[in-house]
């Protein structure tokens, strides 16, 4: 988008961000201190504890009368200390570098139509508990296309409101904005979700797991189903726990950077940017844009994980209704982008589990139809005991499962022991798939 859509606001007497050259690190010394608690002017809002780094006050000057005494002490001293090898002298440089090199990180929160949790959203961002050698730049909300109180809400914290009136590119264009205007200078991008909420370690998790591994170029956090209540509630609790065992099972590595809460390295936004047309990140024709910019990373070279120790709570869709249009959108969003692709090294993996999904759909299929047939026709049934291993192992596996769900009531020991109604919703979720295929073969057009 152009920059003349938005309308940038930051903070009473902010200044503008520092940007730094790639090329030089960043050496600003660094201490903490704790301001006094700030609490929103919404009445509602919690209190939270700002962290900020800050550059120690500087050593004063030796005095007129001082000088002469160091000018004549300085040769004493340097006959009584012994020249450093040249290897020590090199390891000592690299050390006090690394003790000094600070991290930075900008913070992207597109928000469309999120008053309703805006406010706890910049607050778990606000109250983070972040290292020494990490120092959070700045938070950008981009109030996307907004016609609640969005903008109104954020502008009660200490972070920079940019509001996009018209923006067709929606979450794409908000998060490419923001990374053009303020995010530029930053060695790490972190883009979250207006509906989620960060543990108080979360951004520096994420960090560390970048800074100890150099071929990451991005990670996204373990997402969990924030509190509520209700059977669909309940049932995508289950869902998120059980794609955090895959997750684990598959050693961290994820087939997409998920957009709830995902930080990039910028000399990876910049790498994907300079191969597209536009000069951008993320691609504003893309229904699932983290999942496009994840098959660009992979394509660069980059790899791509889930930070071991970040978590995060995300608001999940409150009917079956929301969730349809929302599994529809990501089932066909990945359809098109590994269509778009074809058979590469970035999507090869995507595309098999696409091909075993369709023979799974398939064998479902022949399987309840001969159900029917063998009801119609009167065929007996005929039992045995062998049978029921596949639905015993079935049954523990997902008994397991529901015992790691954070929070867990008797409500969900029971939704997982009968299986019965997890069983309808794997049915529902595959019936979303099923349309998202038909829809993307038949070049049907898929919208938000």
């Amino acid at each position: 988008m152009a920059s003349n859509q938005a309308v940038r606001i930051g903070p009473a007497g902010a200044t503008s961000p520092r940007t730094s050259d790639p090329a030089d690190p960043v050496t600003r010394p660094v201490g903490l201190r704790t301001r006094p608690a700030r609490r929103s002017s919404d009445h509602d809002a919690a209190t939270i504890t700002l962290r900020t780094t800050i550059a120690p006050a500087p050593a004063p000057s030796p005095t007129p009368a001082a000088a002469p005494r160091a000018k004549a002490e300085a040769p004493k001293a340097k006959a009584t200390a012994a020249p450093p090898s040249p290897r020590t002298g090199r390891s000592s440089r690299r050390a006090t570098a690394a003790a000094t090199a600070v991290t930075t990180v900008s913070v992207l929160v597109p928000a469309h139509n999120e008053e309703a949790g805006i406010a706890a959203t910049v607050e778990g961002l606000l109250a983070q508990d972040v290292p020494e050698w990490l120092h959070i730049a700045e938070v950008v909300v981009v109030a996307n296309n907004c016609t609640d109180r969005t903008a109104e809400i954020a502008r009660r914290y200490p972070v920079t409101v940019v509001e996009m009136a018209h923006n067709p590119d929606k979450k794409a264009g908000a998060l490419n904005h923001g990374w053009r205007e303020t995010a530029r200078g930053a060695d790490l991008v972190l883009t979250m979700d207006a509906d989620t909420v960060l543990l108080t370690d979360t951004v520096a998790a994420m960090a560390d797991e970048l800074r100890g591994n150099a071929v990451l170029g991005a990670v996204c956090a373990r997402y969990w189903a924030t509190p509520g209540r209700g059977l669909v509630w309940r049932l995508q609790r289950l869902e998120y726990t059980r794609y955090d065992d895959l997750r684990d099972l598959r050693r961290w590595r994820v087939s997409v950077a998920s957009g709830a809460a995902a930080m990039y390295r910028n000399v990876a936004l910049e790498a994907v940017a300079a191969h597209r047309e536009a000069g951008e990140p993320w691609d504003g024709t893309s229904l699932i844009e983290d999942y496009a910019l994840t098959l660009e990373l992979k394509a660069r070279g980059f790899r791509v994980a889930a930070a071991r120790q970040a978590h995060v709570y995300t608001t999940p869709p409150a009917s079956f209704r929301e969730l349809w249009v929302q599994r529809m959108r990501w089932g066909r969003g990945g359809m098109d982008e590994c269509l778009k692709r074809g058979w590469s090294t970035s999507t090869r993996l995507d595309c098999l589990s696409y091909i075993l999904f369709g023979f799974s759909v398939f064998f479902r299929v022949l399987f309840l139809t001969m159900l029917a047939l063998m009801i119609i026709y009167a065929v007996p049934f005929r039992y045995a005991l062998i049978g029921l291993i596949p639905l015993g192992v079935m049954w523990l596996e997902r008994m397991t499962s529901m015992w790691r769900v954070p929070d867990r009531g008797w409500r969900d020991v029971v939704l997982c022991a009968v299986l019965v109604v997890e069983d309808f919703y794997g049915f529902f979720l595959e019936l979303c798939a099923v349309v998202s295929a038909w829809r993307c073969l038949n070049a049907r057009r898929q919208a938000w």
